[in-house]
């Protein structure tokens, strides 16, 4: 479809003009960060705009972007003028490399979208809030954009991806609707390509390290590959577990055993090869404990099938390049202090635009990758002294204060709604220690069991060669401390509750998951610290060392997660396993790839009287492997019906012969940007249902006086905001009282009164002919009318 093209050109553009700048930024990558330049493009753009836009300086319209463009352009064009005939030289030596990076992009984009096409409603879960703010993101004039379900306040949310798709999509001329599944192929093309990037990086620099010649065709492409796939592609082993219950496998025993909620073989039968069940693939994202409300494993290719255009899933590009960041600090030659900022402040300017731009993105994201730069930080700075002691402590410091304080100030329009005054107040209000069932060990095996089979006996093995001639040394049992250091302040912080007699039994079996996860994490810093202390001694691989650091900080974060969640309205550990679990997924999908080229190229070919274990290692890696890939396989055939349902990219095809789309449509054209609307407000709780989505409002991009009342809740953390808005919205439809009517549309400043069929479903016809002795109307569709506020009749 042409929206594809231009949405591609859009991205690709940005793509160019910033590669000069990643050029710079990745001085030492074998590809010199060209895998990350429409990522880092997006970002840097999208930063100036912004900032432009908040100050308003610039409208935010397809020229203010435009002009944006060219000012990062010409900067990017001097710095290419300055470096011209290495630039030149590279491009000359690499062609072939930025061809197969570009072919990626292409290649996954198009099939993203082609996917797309086959569910491209937006409608169900969270597409009605995703929708509403990517609309409100591209009305807005300037930022922050309105809240679209709250009137006379903005979004109070992190609504930084939803502004990245909503200006590409400006830039492409492309309509919300059809941007909205173009922004999701784009993000899932980017992840494809920044996941290869990783791995190829890594790879290409191991080989470099032995002295061998990077071959295009060799490992870096292949093993790079696979990191693409581990990280958008595989899924978790509940796939096979459904085509098992599908045909029939295994009796109530095993199944209650299995313990997944509605998992069962029991009166369960298929005609086709894959599971038919409705909505089977959901349960993969909710595999840990039958809790109510469940706790969401979700994992990238379930979030793409799904097509919930989210932060977490939207942030995923950027977290890659906060990694590719991290190994450009472990490339430095330099101590990284204070004193370093000196003479890098386009380094810092740089990464307060990555770090701080994790918060606005997704802020679960910015305590990962930012303790991620600090622990390259302090690995570069032990490579520098080659011994470990405080001092080192006092220069990553020197360094990380300064990079977190030059992130906040970066966003400071974004971070100036933290404050209360300015009417934000989130739903996160602490951390608790978790005090129920923690995971199961089949479960935890069931979500990690394609990373567990790469990362561990990688660990393992270079652990074992690291001890042929280091022996094991008493002071190297401080790997278990941060494995320890969880475990015991759980047990402190329950005790000083006076909980830890039940909460001790109440975790049942999953003490043995916790147990395993710690001897884990021990191993995995055991190992790293023998890793950079190798590399020290010019022994080692920066590569290596890499991948354990990725390792080892996806298991503290999966650690962290059994025992403290934050504290939020729903009072679990829902949404912490779901947010830290995504992100132990990207990080050791980066390390899987490089462990999976490690052990089939350095380790499978010795030969040596331990050969069979590396035949069983690799026969177990072959089966693991193909299990993730029965989800992603069967889950696309039952979501596109077996690829027999119509085809489409625009979000809202399914809803335009309605009348209330029409409205929305004519609303979209006539109302400006600032108008406010009201509409019913549906369902009080979390709800999904359509009636509780504000669709209008959604469809558009216009406030209305209040919609989805549980969401805004929790995106105020209260209700003192909300507080008689829903009592207000009834009584303007209810009420006969026309002082009545007239008193909330002033309160609200509403310009625009909806009528239309889902307020015809709630309110009596009676009491909506009111509005006709009231208001012009401005616009009318069969039963669906918009009134315009204009002083009564």
């Amino acid at each position: 479809m042409p929206e594809t093209f231009f949405w591609w050109l859009a991205v690709e553009v940005m793509g160019i003009v910033a590669f000069p700048l990643v050029y710079a930024f990745f001085p030492r990558l074998p590809d010199r960060g060209y895998a990350f330049a429409k990522p880092f493009g997006l970002l840097v753009i999208g930063f100036v705009f912004w900032i432009l836009g908040s100050a308003w300086v610039l409208t935010n319209n397809a020229g203010g972007i435009a002009w944006v463009v060219l000012m990062v352009g010409a900067t990017s064009g001097y710095l290419a003028w300055q470096r011209r005939d290495e630039i030149l030289a590279f491009l000359r030596e690499k062609w072939s490399l930025l061809l197969v990076i570009e072919g990626l992009f292409i290649l996954a984009l198009v099939l993203a979208a082609y996917l797309r096409s086959f569910t491209p409603e937006i409608s169900g879960t969270e597409k009605p809030m995703d929708f509403a703010f990517l609309n409100a993101s591209t009305i807005s004039e300037h930022f922050a954009p309105n809240d679209p379900w709250l009137s006379g306040h903005t979004i109070s949310y992190y609504y930084g991806g939803y502004f990245l798709v909503a200006m590409t999509g400006k830039l492409a001329s492309v309509p919300a609707s059809t941007g909205f599944n173009l922004g999701l192929a784009m993000i899932a093309a980017l992840a494809v390509v920044g996941a290869f990037g990783l791995v190829y990086n890594l790879v290409t620099l191991h080989e470099e390290r032995a002295k061998k010649k990077a071959k295009l065709l060799g490992p870096p492409l292949v093993f790079g590959l696979v990191a693409a796939v581990l990280l958008t592609i595989i899924g978790n082993l509940e796939g096979l577990l459904e085509f098992l219950a599908a045909h029939g496998a295994g009796g109530n025993g095993f199944w209650n055993w299995v313990d997944i909620k509605g998992l069962t073989s029991v009166g369960n039968s298929t005609t086709s090869w894959y599971p038919t069940e409705h909505w089977w693939w959901w349960r993969a994202a909710r595999i840990v404990s039958p809790d109510a409300p469940e706790t969401i494993t979700e994992f990238p290719f379930f979030s793409f099938l799904l097509g919930d255009l989210h932060p977490h899933v939207m942030a995923i590009p950027f977290g890659l390049l906060g990694i590719a960041a991290a190994i450009r600090l472990l490339q430095e030659d330099e101590v990284l202090d204070l004193s370093f900022w000196a003479g890098h402040q386009l380094l810092l300017v740089a990464l307060a635009i990555l770090v701080g731009g994790l918060s606005f993105l997704n802020t679960w994201d910015l305590p990962t990758f930012f303790f991620l730069l600090v622990v390259a930080a302090l690995v570069r700075n032990f490579l520098a002294r080659k011994r470990w002691d405080w001092t080192l402590l006092k220069q990553t410091l020197g360094f990380a204060v300064p990079l977190g304080i030059a992130s906040v100030l970066a966003y400071v329009p974004y971070h100036k709604a933290f404050i209360p005054a300015f009417g934000f107040a989130s739903q996160a209000n602490g951390i608790a220690p978790v005090e129920g069932n923690g995971t199961l060990p089949f479960h935890a095996l069931v979500f990690w069991g394609p990373m567990a089979v790469l990362v561990l006996p990688f660990a393992a093995q270079r652990f074992v060669a690291s001890l042929k001639g280091r022996p094991w040394r008493p002071n190297e049992w401080w790997a278990a401390a941060p494995g320890g250091a969880v475990v015991g302040l759980w047990l402190l912080w329950v005790l000083a509750r006076g909980n830890l007699g039940a909460a001790m039994p109440d975790r049942g079996s999953a003490w043995l998951t916790a147990l395993i996860l710690v001897a884990v994490l021990t191993l995995l810093v055991a190992t790293l610290r023998r890793e950079i202390e190798a590399y020290a001694a010019a022994e080692g691989s920066l590569a290596v060392v890499v991948a354990l650091i990725a390792g080892s900080l996806a298991t503290l974060l999966i650690l962290g997660a059994e025992f403290f969640f934050i504290k939020d309205v729903f009072s679990n550990r829902m949404n912490t396993v779901f947010k830290l679990y995504y992100q132990a997924w990207l990080l050791l999908a980066i390390s899987g790839g490089f462990a999976l080229y490690y052990m089939v190229m350095h380790w499978l070919p010795r030969r040596t009287v331990f050969s069979g274990w590396r035949y069983a290692w690799g026969g177990a890696a072959i089966v693991i492997l193909a299990a993730g890939l029965a989800y992603p396989l069967g889950a696309t055939l039952a979501r596109t019906e077996d690829f027999g349902l119509p085809r489409t990219l625009d979000g809202l095809a399914w809803t335009k012969q309605q009348g209330d789309y029409m409205a929305a449509q004519w609303l979209s054209d006539n109302a400006k940007p600032t108008d406010v609307i009201v509409e019913t407000v549906g369902s009080q709780s979390i709800g999904y249902e359509w009636g509780s989505t504000g669709r209008i409002s959604s469809w558009t991009g216009l406030s209305t006086v209040y919609a989805w009342p549980g969401h805004e809740v929790q995106w105020r953390g209260g209700d003192t905001l909300t507080a008689g808005r829903l009592e207000d919205v009834d009584t303007l439809y209810t009420t006969t009282n026309t002082a009545d009517v007239q008193r909330i549309v002033a309160k609200y400043g509403i310009n625009y009164i909806v009528v239309g069929s889902l307020e015809r479903q709630t309110y009596s016809q009676a009491a909506l002919e009111k509005f006709d002795g009231m208001y012009p109307v401005a616009f009318r569709s069969g039963d669906v009318v918009v009134y315009k506020v204009t002083q009564q009749r």
